[in-house]
């Protein structure tokens, strides 16, 4: 290496002392250390460029991921509020018609109520109109309406005011998240309404069936029930007259008696007494013809039936409640098909 920092570029004499070859020397190797700082220098700025260049890289990449990060969680969070905001609407709405569950049940018995009365009244005052107690009395079937629509108002009526207690409600179900205890409280509040307001259900039920029985048995005073015998088919005993409109049997009229002018005053009275006697017997038989058929019996027949058909809610209600009480464990076990679709079955759960 000394043989080369001494070289001397060609055309340039060489140094001939000593002290100009260590002079020579001293400025090679300052040359040298120039030019070595200098590419140190330069492979520096080159390091420290790519630095600065991988850290403003790095630094881009990190806001880009910042930005992103921040994009998503907002995003996540605007859709959270909004299911939130959703699920609080829901439940508010649910809640909101579950509490006026309870005014429009109690609207309904009214309604039933005023109804019944309403036209209780107006049946009573077509009642007075068309019957009396001495020309024209009320037939027994007439009792019917009045029946149907006195217990229509006693069923609305014990619904509202007849207060029994209601069924426990369970208390809300743990929940792991806001928006299902939210949704845990509206079904428990939901439940809470129905068993207030179907706790007497099955009496407006049976009001309602009795209002509409009695409507239609309305017209039942107004109505004549046909005879149980047809005029055509009736036959008289030998020496009696058929009446030809109203079927009866009459008697025949008597004879003029027979006899000698002494006794003609006697026989004349004992004529009127005959003729009076048989026009009472025709006025009678004629009268028993035209009156009215007894429709007591169908009258019973009918009120019982009516009185099953409106009491049918109430015993479905309690066939249900004793039916869940005996097959309760059906659901949980295993059970043959038939009986487990019985436990399932609707109707027993009025």
């Amino acid at each position: 290496m000394s043989s080369r920092l001494l070289r001397l570029p060609r055309g340039l004499p060489r140094p001939a002392t000593k002290e100009e070859r260590a002079a020579f020397y001293a400025a090679r190797i300052a040359g040298a250390t120039a030019k070595y700082e200098a590419e140190l220098a330069e492979r520096a700025a080159v390091a420290a460029a790519a630095r600065t260049e991988r850290t403003a890289v790095a630094t881009a990449d990190r806001t880009e991921r910042a930005a992103v990060l921040d994009a998503d969680r907002a995003e996540g969070k605007a859709d959270l509020d909004a299911d939130r905001a959703s699920a609080a609407a829901f439940s508010d709405a649910i809640m909101t018609v579950a509490k006026g569950g309870i005014d429009r049940a109690r609207a309904s018995a009214e309604f039933v109520q005023k109804g019944a009365t309403a036209i209780f009244a107006l049946y009573t005052g077509a009642l007075t109109l068309a019957f009396s107690v001495t020309d024209n009395p009320l037939p027994a079937r007439g009792i019917l309406p009045s029946l149907f629509l006195g217990f229509a108002i006693l069923l609305a009526t014990a619904y509202l005011a007849f207060l029994t207690r209601g069924n426990k409600v369970k208390e809300p179900a743990d929940a792991s998240g806001t928006p299902q205890a939210q949704l845990n409280r509206t079904r428990t509040f939901v439940a809470w309404t129905n068993t207030s307001v179907l706790n007497r259900a099955p009496l407006l039920r049976c009001a309602v069936v009795a209002l509409g029985i009695g409507v239609v048995s309305l017209p039942a005073p107004f109505l004549t029930p046909p005879s149980h015998q047809p005029v055509a088919s009736i036959v008289c005993s030998t020496g009696q007259e058929k009446d030809p409109t109203s079927g009866a049997c009459l008697a025949a009229w008597p004879s003029v008696p027979t006899g000698t002018a002494a006794d003609a005053p006697l026989r004349q009275k004992l004529y009127e007494a005959q003729l009076a006697e048989v026009t009472a017997s025709r006025a009678s038989a004629r009268s028993g013809a035209t009156a009215a058929p007894d429709d007591t019996s169908w009258v019973i027949a009918a009120a019982a039936i009516g009185l099953f058909l409106i009491f049918v809610p109430l015993l479905l209600a309690g066939l249900g409640i004793a039916f869940r009480k005996l097959f309760g464990k059906l659901k949980n076990a295993e059970a043959p098909g038939f009986l487990s679709t019985l436990a399932n079955f609707s109707p027993f759960k009025w």
